[in-house]
Protein backbone atom coordinates (compact mmCIF):
# COMPACT_ATOMS: atom_id res chain seq x y z
CA UNK A 1 0.00 0.00 0.00
CA UNK A 2 1.60 3.35 -0.96
CA UNK A 3 1.62 6.42 0.92
CA UNK A 4 -1.02 8.17 -1.00
CA UNK A 5 -3.37 4.83 -0.39
CA UNK A 6 -2.75 5.07 3.41
CA UNK A 7 -3.45 8.69 3.48
CA UNK A 8 -6.57 8.16 1.70
CA UNK A 9 -7.77 5.32 4.57
CA UNK A 10 -6.56 8.06 7.50
CA UNK A 11 -8.94 10.60 5.48
CA UNK A 12 -11.56 8.51 5.26
CA UNK A 13 -11.56 7.18 8.88
CA UNK A 14 -11.14 10.90 10.56
CA UNK A 15 -14.19 12.05 8.39
CA UNK A 16 -16.54 9.20 9.55
CA UNK A 17 -15.91 9.63 12.58
CA UNK A 18 -16.12 13.60 12.49
CA UNK A 19 -19.41 13.36 10.55
CA UNK A 20 -20.78 10.90 13.34
CA UNK A 21 -19.84 12.77 16.24
CA UNK A 22 -19.30 16.34 15.36
CA UNK A 23 -22.15 18.91 16.53
CA UNK A 24 -20.63 22.51 17.24
CA UNK A 25 -23.87 23.81 18.14
CA UNK A 26 -23.92 23.08 21.79
CA UNK A 27 -20.08 24.36 21.94
CA UNK A 28 -20.55 27.85 20.46
CA UNK A 29 -19.10 30.92 23.09
CA UNK A 30 -22.94 31.42 23.29
CA UNK A 31 -24.27 28.66 24.15
CA UNK A 32 -21.44 27.49 27.28
CA UNK A 33 -19.48 28.79 29.94
CA UNK A 34 -16.09 30.54 29.07
CA UNK A 35 -14.75 26.85 30.15
CA UNK A 36 -16.84 24.45 28.71
CA UNK A 37 -16.39 24.79 24.61
CA UNK A 38 -14.58 21.61 24.29
CA UNK A 39 -16.25 17.69 22.83
CA UNK A 40 -14.65 15.86 25.82
CA UNK A 41 -15.93 12.58 24.69
CA UNK A 42 -14.68 13.37 20.51
CA UNK A 43 -11.45 14.65 22.08
CA UNK A 44 -10.96 11.32 23.72
CA UNK A 45 -12.14 9.64 20.45
CA UNK A 46 -9.37 11.29 18.12
CA UNK A 47 -6.53 11.41 20.72
CA UNK A 48 -6.83 8.28 22.73
CA UNK A 49 -8.71 5.58 20.08
CA UNK A 50 -7.48 6.22 17.20
CA UNK A 51 -4.18 8.04 17.93
CA UNK A 52 -4.15 11.54 16.01
CA UNK A 53 -2.62 13.65 18.77
CA UNK A 54 0.80 11.83 18.35
CA UNK A 55 1.09 10.96 15.16
CA UNK A 56 3.96 12.80 14.63
CA UNK A 57 5.52 12.21 17.98
CA UNK A 58 8.22 9.69 17.18
CA UNK A 59 7.58 5.81 18.23
CA UNK A 60 10.39 5.84 20.79
CA UNK A 61 7.96 8.06 22.78
CA UNK A 62 4.88 6.16 21.90
CA UNK A 63 3.63 7.82 19.00
CA UNK A 64 3.38 6.78 15.60
CA UNK A 65 5.90 8.26 13.87
CA UNK A 66 4.36 9.30 10.84
CA UNK A 67 5.02 12.49 8.83
CA UNK A 68 3.59 15.96 8.79
CA UNK A 69 1.79 14.88 5.24
CA UNK A 70 -0.45 12.84 7.27
CA UNK A 71 -0.83 15.41 9.92
CA UNK A 72 -1.86 17.53 7.53
CA UNK A 73 -4.98 15.00 6.33
CA UNK A 74 -5.84 15.37 9.79
CA UNK A 75 -6.18 18.88 9.74
CA UNK A 76 -7.77 19.52 6.78
CA UNK A 77 -10.81 17.37 8.28
CA UNK A 78 -11.16 19.07 11.08
CA UNK A 79 -11.18 22.59 9.52
CA UNK A 80 -13.68 21.09 7.17
CA UNK A 81 -15.86 20.03 10.59
CA UNK A 82 -15.28 22.93 12.86
CA UNK A 83 -14.47 20.14 15.51
CA UNK A 84 -14.87 21.54 19.24
CA UNK A 85 -11.65 19.70 20.33
CA UNK A 86 -7.94 21.13 21.19
CA UNK A 87 -6.25 18.98 18.29
CA UNK A 88 -4.83 22.60 16.92
CA UNK A 89 -3.51 23.72 20.35
CA UNK A 90 -1.97 20.36 21.07
CA UNK A 91 -0.85 17.95 17.70
CA UNK A 92 -0.82 21.70 15.90
CA UNK A 93 1.15 24.16 17.57
CA UNK A 94 2.55 22.26 20.87
CA UNK A 95 3.75 19.08 19.55
CA UNK A 96 5.72 20.70 16.45
CA UNK A 97 7.84 23.34 18.77
CA UNK A 98 8.65 20.10 20.74
CA UNK A 99 9.53 17.94 18.07
CA UNK A 100 12.07 20.84 16.66
CA UNK A 101 13.45 21.66 19.86
CA UNK A 102 14.18 18.33 21.53
CA UNK A 103 17.49 17.28 19.77
CA UNK A 104 18.05 13.92 21.60
CA UNK A 105 16.68 11.22 22.98
CA UNK A 106 17.43 11.44 27.00
CA UNK A 107 14.70 11.30 29.41
CA UNK A 108 13.35 14.93 30.47
CA UNK A 109 10.50 16.98 30.61
CA UNK A 110 10.57 17.08 27.12
CA UNK A 111 10.06 13.47 25.91
CA UNK A 112 7.63 12.89 28.95
CA UNK A 113 5.34 15.67 27.12
CA UNK A 114 5.61 13.90 23.75
CA UNK A 115 4.72 10.76 25.87
CA UNK A 116 1.91 12.60 27.65
CA UNK A 117 0.71 13.86 24.09
CA UNK A 118 1.11 10.63 22.48
CA UNK A 119 -1.10 8.77 24.83
CA UNK A 120 -3.73 11.18 24.51
CA UNK A 121 -3.39 12.01 28.46
CA UNK A 122 -1.94 15.56 27.69
CA UNK A 123 -3.69 18.84 26.52
CA UNK A 124 -0.97 21.00 25.75
CA UNK A 125 -1.25 24.41 24.14
CA UNK A 126 1.73 27.39 23.11
CA UNK A 127 1.93 30.30 24.89
CA UNK A 128 3.96 32.70 22.52
CA UNK A 129 1.89 35.68 21.49
CA UNK A 130 2.53 39.00 23.27
CA UNK A 131 -0.40 40.70 24.40
CA UNK A 132 0.24 43.34 21.32
CA UNK A 133 0.46 40.40 19.15
CA UNK A 134 4.20 40.16 18.15
CA UNK A 135 4.75 36.05 18.65
CA UNK A 136 8.63 35.75 17.50
CA UNK A 137 10.56 34.21 19.85
CA UNK A 138 13.03 36.76 20.57
CA UNK A 139 10.19 39.00 21.19
CA UNK A 140 9.31 37.10 24.70
CA UNK A 141 8.61 39.19 28.15
CA UNK A 142 8.01 36.65 29.86
CA UNK A 143 10.96 35.89 31.86
CA UNK A 144 12.86 32.76 33.94
CA UNK A 145 14.49 32.84 36.82
CA UNK A 146 16.50 29.72 38.92
CA UNK A 147 14.67 28.48 42.16
CA UNK A 148 16.97 25.97 43.67
CA UNK A 149 17.27 23.13 41.72
CA UNK A 150 14.20 24.19 39.54
CA UNK A 151 12.67 26.81 37.63
CA UNK A 152 10.30 29.78 37.60
CA UNK A 153 8.84 32.04 35.48
CA UNK A 154 7.24 35.32 35.07
CA UNK A 155 5.29 37.14 32.63
CA UNK A 156 2.16 37.26 30.56
CA UNK A 157 1.11 35.88 27.35
CA UNK A 158 -1.79 36.97 24.93
CA UNK A 159 -4.31 35.09 22.51
CA UNK A 160 -3.48 31.26 23.64
CA UNK A 161 -5.68 29.22 22.38
CA UNK A 162 -7.39 26.65 24.03
CA UNK A 163 -5.30 27.18 27.40
CA UNK A 164 -8.60 27.14 29.51
CA UNK A 165 -8.58 22.99 28.27
CA UNK A 166 -4.71 22.53 28.22
CA UNK A 167 -3.15 21.01 30.77
CA UNK A 168 0.32 22.09 30.13
CA UNK A 169 1.12 25.35 28.16
CA UNK A 170 4.97 25.46 26.52
CA UNK A 171 6.22 28.86 26.65
CA UNK A 172 9.32 30.40 25.25
CA UNK A 173 11.35 32.78 28.19
CA UNK A 174 14.38 34.96 29.08
CA UNK A 175 17.22 32.95 30.20
CA UNK A 176 19.87 36.05 30.80
CA UNK A 177 20.65 36.56 27.23
CA UNK A 178 19.25 33.62 25.20
CA UNK A 179 15.43 32.39 25.35
CA UNK A 180 14.80 28.73 26.53
CA UNK A 181 11.60 26.69 25.91
CA UNK A 182 9.87 26.06 29.02
CA UNK A 183 6.77 23.84 30.16
CA UNK A 184 4.16 25.03 33.16
CA UNK A 185 1.03 23.43 34.38
CA UNK A 186 -2.35 25.28 33.68
CA UNK A 187 -3.42 25.25 37.02
CA UNK A 188 -0.02 27.25 38.18
CA UNK A 189 -1.10 30.33 35.97
CA UNK A 190 -3.96 32.42 35.73
CA UNK A 191 -6.07 32.01 32.93
CA UNK A 192 -8.42 34.58 31.79
CA UNK A 193 -10.76 33.74 28.60
CA UNK A 194 -11.33 36.84 25.79
CA UNK A 195 -14.10 37.37 23.85
CA UNK A 196 -12.70 35.71 20.22
CA UNK A 197 -14.57 36.68 17.12
CA UNK A 198 -14.12 32.57 16.46
CA UNK A 199 -16.79 31.11 18.42
CA UNK A 200 -15.25 27.58 18.30
CA UNK A 201 -11.21 28.07 19.12
CA UNK A 202 -11.00 30.58 22.70
CA UNK A 203 -8.26 32.55 23.00
CA UNK A 204 -7.00 33.28 26.51
CA UNK A 205 -4.58 35.80 28.24
CA UNK A 206 -2.37 33.48 30.62
CA UNK A 207 -0.31 35.48 33.40
CA UNK A 208 2.66 33.49 35.10
CA UNK A 209 3.91 34.91 39.23
CA UNK A 210 7.02 33.35 39.65
CA UNK A 211 5.20 29.62 38.11
CA UNK A 212 7.55 26.52 38.65
CA UNK A 213 8.69 25.91 35.23
CA UNK A 214 9.98 22.36 33.95
CA UNK A 215 13.09 23.79 31.48
CA UNK A 216 12.05 21.89 28.31
CA UNK A 217 15.08 22.95 26.04
CA UNK A 218 18.20 25.20 26.34
CA UNK A 219 19.00 28.77 25.34
CA UNK A 220 20.79 27.97 22.19
CA UNK A 221 17.94 26.67 20.12
CA UNK A 222 15.95 29.78 19.82
CA UNK A 223 16.43 29.38 15.76
CA UNK A 224 15.09 25.73 15.81
CA UNK A 225 11.70 27.17 18.05
CA UNK A 226 11.21 29.40 15.13
CA UNK A 227 11.33 26.08 12.84
CA UNK A 228 9.16 24.87 15.03
CA UNK A 229 6.18 27.74 14.89
CA UNK A 230 6.64 27.56 10.57
CA UNK A 231 5.38 23.51 10.77
CA UNK A 232 2.69 25.03 12.76
CA UNK A 233 1.66 27.52 10.28
CA UNK A 234 1.95 24.94 7.73
CA UNK A 235 -1.12 22.67 9.80
CA UNK A 236 -3.03 25.75 10.34
CA UNK A 237 -2.97 26.30 6.40
CA UNK A 238 -4.24 22.74 6.08
CA UNK A 239 -6.97 23.36 8.39
CA UNK A 240 -7.32 26.31 6.35
CA UNK A 241 -7.53 24.11 3.26
CA UNK A 242 -10.23 21.87 4.76
CA UNK A 243 -12.01 24.96 5.57
CA UNK A 244 -12.55 26.33 2.19
CA UNK A 245 -13.30 23.36 0.27
CA UNK A 246 -15.87 22.41 2.77
CA UNK A 247 -17.03 26.17 2.38
CA UNK A 248 -17.32 25.28 -1.46
CA UNK A 249 -18.76 22.07 -1.42
CA UNK A 250 -21.28 23.65 0.48
CA UNK A 251 -21.94 26.20 -1.91
CA UNK A 252 -22.09 23.97 -4.70
CA UNK A 253 -24.98 21.91 -2.79
CA UNK A 254 -26.94 24.95 -2.24
CA UNK A 255 -26.54 26.04 -5.73
CA UNK A 256 -27.94 22.58 -6.71
CA UNK A 257 -30.96 22.35 -4.82
CA UNK A 258 -31.93 25.89 -4.45
CA UNK A 259 -34.76 26.51 -7.10
CA UNK A 260 -35.10 30.12 -8.43
CA UNK A 261 -37.43 31.25 -11.66
CA UNK A 262 -38.19 27.38 -11.60
CA UNK A 263 -34.30 26.19 -12.36
CA UNK A 264 -31.58 25.50 -9.56
CA UNK A 265 -29.69 29.08 -9.08
CA UNK A 266 -26.37 26.89 -10.03
CA UNK A 267 -27.62 26.91 -13.62
CA UNK A 268 -27.20 30.35 -14.04
CA UNK A 269 -23.69 31.34 -15.79
CA UNK A 270 -23.25 34.19 -13.06
CA UNK A 271 -23.25 31.65 -10.46
CA UNK A 272 -21.05 28.79 -12.51
CA UNK A 273 -18.32 31.08 -13.03
CA UNK A 274 -18.29 32.04 -9.23
CA UNK A 275 -17.94 28.92 -7.87
CA UNK A 276 -15.56 27.60 -10.44
CA UNK A 277 -13.29 30.61 -9.73
CA UNK A 278 -13.52 29.58 -6.25
CA UNK A 279 -12.48 26.14 -7.25
CA UNK A 280 -9.41 27.39 -8.76
CA UNK A 281 -8.34 29.45 -5.72
CA UNK A 282 -9.16 26.34 -3.60
CA UNK A 283 -6.84 23.73 -5.68
CA UNK A 284 -3.79 26.96 -5.74
CA UNK A 285 -3.79 26.84 -1.79
CA UNK A 286 -4.22 23.30 -1.72
CA UNK A 287 -1.17 23.35 -3.75
CA UNK A 288 0.76 25.43 -1.81
CA UNK A 289 -0.19 23.81 1.22
CA UNK A 290 1.30 20.52 -0.56
CA UNK A 291 4.64 21.51 -1.37
CA UNK A 292 4.67 23.68 2.57
CA UNK A 293 4.27 20.17 3.66
CA UNK A 294 6.76 19.08 1.95
CA UNK A 295 9.12 21.12 3.09
CA UNK A 296 7.97 20.20 7.07
CA UNK A 297 8.74 17.03 6.49
CA UNK A 298 12.34 17.66 4.81
CA UNK A 299 13.21 19.78 7.96
CA UNK A 300 11.79 17.15 11.06
CA UNK A 301 13.76 14.66 8.79
CA UNK A 302 17.14 16.67 8.34
CA UNK A 303 17.30 19.77 10.69
CA UNK A 304 19.97 22.24 8.64
CA UNK A 305 19.78 25.74 7.29
CA UNK A 306 18.79 24.67 4.30
CA UNK A 307 16.15 22.91 5.32
CA UNK A 308 14.96 25.47 7.51
CA UNK A 309 14.96 28.46 5.11
CA UNK A 310 12.85 25.78 2.76
CA UNK A 311 10.80 25.60 5.59
CA UNK A 312 10.32 29.13 6.00
CA UNK A 313 10.05 30.26 2.48
CA UNK A 314 7.11 27.17 1.84
CA UNK A 315 5.26 28.31 5.36
CA UNK A 316 4.80 31.94 4.44
CA UNK A 317 4.03 31.18 1.12
CA UNK A 318 1.17 28.53 2.18
CA UNK A 319 0.03 30.73 4.94
CA UNK A 320 -0.32 34.14 3.09
CA UNK A 321 -2.42 32.59 0.15
CA UNK A 322 -4.39 29.51 2.04
CA UNK A 323 -5.53 32.80 4.58
CA UNK A 324 -6.90 34.84 1.64
CA UNK A 325 -8.03 31.87 -0.02
CA UNK A 326 -10.23 30.67 3.21
CA UNK A 327 -11.58 33.84 3.86
CA UNK A 328 -12.46 35.01 0.36
CA UNK A 329 -14.10 31.41 -0.29
CA UNK A 330 -16.28 31.45 3.30
CA UNK A 331 -17.30 34.90 2.49
CA UNK A 332 -18.43 33.85 -1.07
CA UNK A 333 -20.36 31.06 0.09
CA UNK A 334 -22.17 32.77 2.09
CA UNK A 335 -23.09 35.12 -0.50
CA UNK A 336 -24.32 32.08 -2.41
CA UNK A 337 -26.42 30.61 0.47
CA UNK A 338 -28.39 34.68 0.06
CA UNK A 339 -30.20 35.44 3.11
CA UNK A 340 -30.54 31.83 5.06
CA UNK A 341 -26.50 31.73 4.81
CA UNK A 342 -26.45 35.16 7.33
CA UNK A 343 -28.76 33.99 9.82
CA UNK A 344 -27.54 32.56 13.27
CA UNK A 345 -28.87 29.25 12.62
CA UNK A 346 -27.00 28.40 9.62
CA UNK A 347 -23.10 27.40 9.48
CA UNK A 348 -21.74 29.66 6.99
CA UNK A 349 -21.21 32.47 9.41
CA UNK A 350 -18.81 30.18 11.86
CA UNK A 351 -16.61 29.27 8.86
CA UNK A 352 -16.76 32.81 8.09
CA UNK A 353 -15.57 33.87 11.74
CA UNK A 354 -12.88 30.75 11.28
CA UNK A 355 -11.41 32.10 8.52
CA UNK A 356 -10.97 35.68 9.55
CA UNK A 357 -9.57 34.66 13.15
CA UNK A 358 -7.34 32.43 11.48
CA UNK A 359 -6.25 35.15 9.00
CA UNK A 360 -4.74 37.22 11.47
CA UNK A 361 -3.28 34.24 13.45
CA UNK A 362 0.63 34.29 13.96
CA UNK A 363 0.74 36.98 11.34
CA UNK A 364 -1.02 38.19 8.42
CA UNK A 365 -0.90 37.48 4.85
CA UNK A 366 1.23 40.68 4.08
CA UNK A 367 3.43 40.09 6.84
CA UNK A 368 3.95 36.46 5.63
CA UNK A 369 4.58 37.70 1.62
CA UNK A 370 7.29 40.38 3.23
CA UNK A 371 8.57 37.17 4.92
CA UNK A 372 8.72 35.03 2.48
CA UNK A 373 10.53 37.92 0.19
CA UNK A 374 13.23 38.22 2.59
CA UNK A 375 13.54 34.40 3.34
CA UNK A 376 14.10 34.23 -0.85
CA UNK A 377 16.79 36.87 -0.48
CA UNK A 378 14.89 38.85 -2.78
Amino acid sequence: MTAVDVRAELRAEVRRCLDEHVDVRPYLAENRDAGARTDESLWRALSVQMGLAGLIVPEADGGSGASVADLAVVFEELGASLAPVPMFATAGLALPVLRAVVQDERPGPARDLLAGIAAGSTVATLAVHETDGRYAPDATSVRAERDGEGWTITGTKGFVTDASFADVLVVPARVGEGIGVFAVDAADARVTTLTSLDLLRPLATVEFDRAPARLVAEPDVAHRFEAGLDVALVLLAAEQVGGAQRCLDNAVGYAMDRIQFGRPIGSFQAIKHQLVDLLLEVELARSAMTHAVRTADDYLEDPSTDTARALAEGASLARALCSETFSHVADEALHVHGGIGFTWEHDSHLYYRRAKAAQLLFGNPDEHRERLAVAAGL
